[in-house]
């Protein structure tokens, strides 16, 4: 099968192409400047402080005082179970998985490359903010229970898939 593209589609494509790498350097180049200023860092277990956690006291919830309209969502926000006490950077697959969102979502997102744990030659694992990867997830889904029937549907699938396997391994 021959897809041909007209000249208008292969521009769009490359504009769009474009505009997400112009906003990946932007996100990448803020963060570069964060660290260096010290304004966010990757502590030894690999979660992302920013100067504005000092607004927060040890629980995690915010301190009066900070003025901060993401941290106002956040704290109106409800928490999944596996959520409450979760560090506030997520792996690339389990984002995939637990939030159900595609690689193209992810690649848009802010992230700290860290040295893999496994080995250190292998390519440096990617972690996210687990607030907007949970925020792109729910507006993807149209809110938390969108979310979670999305990957219900996920689980059904994946069962479904499974039990045909089984019975083409049982068939004599």
């Amino acid at each position: 099968m021959d897809i041909k593209l007209t000249e208008e589609q292969k521009e769009r494509m490359r504009a769009n192409r474009e505009r997400a790498l112009a906003i990946q350097r932007e996100r990448k180049r803020k963060l570069e400047e964060k660290t260096n200023a010290g304004g966010s860092m990757v502590d030894g277990r690999g979660n992302l402080e920013h100067d504005d956690d000092k607004k927060k006291g040890n629980d995690g919830k915010k301190m009066k005082g900070g003025d901060d309209d993401d941290d106002e969502r956040e704290d109106n926000l409800v928490l999944e179970d596996f959520e409450v006490d979760a560090t506030p950077l997520v792996n690339k697959s389990e984002a995939m998985k637990t939030y159900c969102l595609p690689e193209g979502t992810l690649s848009v997102c802010e992230c700290v490359e860290k040295d893999n744990p496994r080995h250190r030659s292998w390519k440096p694992m990617k972690l996210y903010r687990r607030s907007e990867i949970r925020r792109r997830a729910r507006d993807r889904f149209g809110g938390l229970e969108g979310l979670v029937k999305e990957r219900e549907r996920r689980k059904e699938k994946q069962f479904k898939k499974d039990m045909e396997r089984s019975r083409d391994i049982f068939k004599s």
